[in-house]
């Protein structure tokens, strides 16, 4: 399989990384400094996929402590000081993940991280991993102007690494991932283990997977679809 020219962006929080229990671990914390029932990690898991404001702002709405606007920035300050403090605590690469780069970058291919994360988090929590070698480009919301769904996200991740939109795959775990793929007009390998709002396979994404033991077919499976006429070469 020849990889040569392709990158896989891949979302970060339920796609690269099981990071929910540090991630709902901090925002406990803030909720209880202000009096509030914290939530069981298992219900809390599919606000994650939006970002840190967005996690703030729907886990106060739905405890019935709706946000003054006032209020938003300094609440999350504090759950970003609290996260920062225990990062890498609990949080690991999905099972498999590890060595489907291995296979896929001795193909070839090329990676970066595509995120909602704050960049300083996202590249802080790539380190403590020990995944930094791995990605070329590791950009949060607040790297660009408009963060995913918008294309320009992803579109700053590739021009980073001089990149060809062309052979570009999105894997993530959300709506907002496989809107991001459809606004680039890039394949989407949406994962099934994530945190995503609403059932995952009502999207049309590409292709599903279970574990990423699929990974690599089903990036041969893009790269087929995306060079048609190459596809004996891929499938070497």
């Amino acid at each position: 399989m020849n990889l040569d020219g392709y990158i896989l962006a891949f979302d970060l929080d339920g796609t690269l990384v099981d990071s929910a229990p540090d991630i709902i671990s901090a925002l406990n914390k803030v909720l209880q400094e202000q009096g509030i029932t914290p939530f069981h990690l298992d219900d809390a898991r599919p606000m994650i996929g939006r970002g840190a404001m967005e996690l703030v702002r729907k886990a106060f709405r739905l405890a019935g402590h709706p946000l003054a606007p006032e209020a938003e920035a300094p609440l999350l300050a504090r759950l970003l000081q609290l996260y920062e403090v225990d990062i890498d605590t609990l949080t690991r690469p999905f099972e498999g993940l590890v060595a489907a780069l291995d296979e896929l970058e001795a193909a070839g291919a090329r990676f970066c991280v595509c995120t909602n994360k704050h960049t300083r988090l996202s590249v802080l929590l790539i380190e403590k991993l020990g995944l930094t070698a791995r990605f070329g480009s590791n950009r949060g919301a607040d790297s660009v102007e408009d963060k995913k769904p918008a294309a320009g996200h992803l579109l700053a991740c590739i021009d980073d690494m001089g990149g060809d939109i062309a052979r570009v795959i999105m894997i993530g775990d959300s709506e907002t991932d496989f809107l991001t793929a459809q606004n680039a007009g890039v394949p989407s390998i949406l994962v099934t283990f994530g945190y995503s709002e609403r059932p995952i396979r009502e999207l049309s994404a590409t292709v599903f997977i279970d574990h990423y033991s699929e990974l690599v077919a089903a990036v041969k499976a893009c790269a087929n679809s995306l060079n048609p006429l190459a596809t004996g070469e891929v499938a070497r």
